[in-house]
């Protein structure tokens, strides 16, 4: 550390060289992220509002109450009253409260299991390692969908939680969220769903009168929502969501801090200090977008997604893993041949994409920040590549 500060001046020169290998959205290279470059109305707000603490609600009660209200806007747009829930660091976090009210509920439960698909995201392989539980993962078809009978003959007398995807991570599929409900609807296990992408595609989707199948508080047995400002919502880094159904389950599993200065408050959060700036930003973007901006967005998304997949379908050597349902595009070999030196050689011209080994799929995600000048530009190179690579 300095013995003497530097001048601001000096300072944001050494930054700006430090940062010069980050990439940036707006270059056309960042084509796998689930992330996008924040509203600029949110980052406007968030910078004025950067110091509220939501870990000391009693101190900021005006953003707690404004946190309240964004909770219970985004539960109706997922089809619920009076839900409850929080901003939280992202869904990793929200999934991990998801999965330890979960095994809470079922405290007579000595070896806590809980149910999901092969395409879950890999919070729940965290959160089953912090918490103890034993992950079951269900099959997959081989157009990727999940297993449902599978995913059923998993279930016993272990089960404290299952997990339905709403939008997955490797190709933006929605599982069979319904079938699960009507499975489990009376057997006392808590259901979780994971749209910590789809949430905030999904609701704007169907208002754009596409086929969307039941996924959120309107399948009965739903428990639990996690979904992300962060990822569609375009609120500032990093904002995810958790959202309850019932909310008795505070009561039951929160946790009490006694000795804040605002007074004891009960709590889901896995953080303490919990920046309430995301808040007072991402409820800002919801009222100055409203929902036909988020539909003009989505819609933009959901045009360039086509434009993409049918350019994917003219490059002889590779196809589309699926047909996109939501703004993700998964690539692959016709051969079946390992898509990695296609992802080597697209690295080399610096285009950053999702790979899935597993699954032997590159995937492109078509963010806000993802121009059709950039995908003309990005089909061109990969065909570039499956050329020279003779595949």
């Amino acid at each position: 550390m300095l013995k003497e500060g530097l001048e601001k001046q000096e300072i944001l020169k050494i930054l700006e060289k430090k940062l010069e290998k980050d990439f940036s959205y707006n270059s056309g290279s960042i084509l796998g992220s689930m992330c996008t470059e924040p509203l600029d109305f949110g980052v406007e707000v968030y910078m004025k509002y950067i110091s509220k603490n939501l870990g000391d609600p009693g101190l900021f009660l005006g953003t707690t109450a404004l946190e309240e209200e964004l909770v219970s806007e985004i539960g109706e747009l997922f089809n619920g009253k009076n839900i409850i829930g929080s901003i939280t660091t992202g869904g990793s976090e929200a999934n991990l409260i998801a999965m330890r009210i979960a095994k809470i509920l079922k405290k007579n439960v000595t070896k806590p299991e809980v149910v999901v698909s092969r395409s879950a995201h890999i919070s729940f392989d965290k959160a089953a390692d912090l918490l103890g539980i034993k992950l079951r993962k269900a099959n997959l078809k081989d157009n990727f969908e999940l297993d449902l009978a599978h995913f059923k003959s998993l279930i016993n007398s272990n089960t404290c939680g299952v997990v339905g995807v709403a939008g997955t991570t490797s190709l933006g599929l929605i599982d069979p969220i319904e079938e699960i409900g009507r499975f489990v609807e009376d057997k006392d296990i808590f259901f979780h769903v994971d749209a910590a992408f789809g949430g905030f595609v999904l609701p704007f989707l169907k208002k754009l009168n596409y086929k969307i199948p039941q996924w959120d508080f309107s399948v009965k047995a739903v428990d639990s929502i996690t979904a992300d400002p962060h990822k569609m919502g375009l609120g500032v880094i990093p904002s995810g969501g958790f959202f309850l159904r019932d909310s008795s389950i505070l009561q039951k599993t929160g946790f009490e801090i006694p000795y804040l200065a605002g007074g004891n408050f009960k709590h889901l959060h896995i953080v303490g200090t919990r920046p309430g700036g995301t808040v007072v930003s991402f409820w800002a973007i919801m009222k100055y977008l409203g929902i036909n901006g988020f539909k003009r967005i989505v819609k933009k998304c959901m045009d360039n997604t086509v434009y993409l997949a049918d350019q994917i379908n003219e490059i002889k050597g590779i196809r589309l893993t699926t047909n996109p349902i939501i703004n993700v595009v998964g690539i692959t070999t016709e051969n079946g041949e390992s898509v990695c030196k296609i992802d080597d050689e697209l690295r080399k011209r610096n285009y950053m994409l999702g790979k899935f080994e597993e699954f032997n799929l590159i995937r492109v995600v078509i963010m806000p920040h993802v121009q059709k000048t950039h995908l003309q530009t990005f089909v061109e190179d990969l065909s570039k590549i499956v050329k020279k690579l003779k595949i």
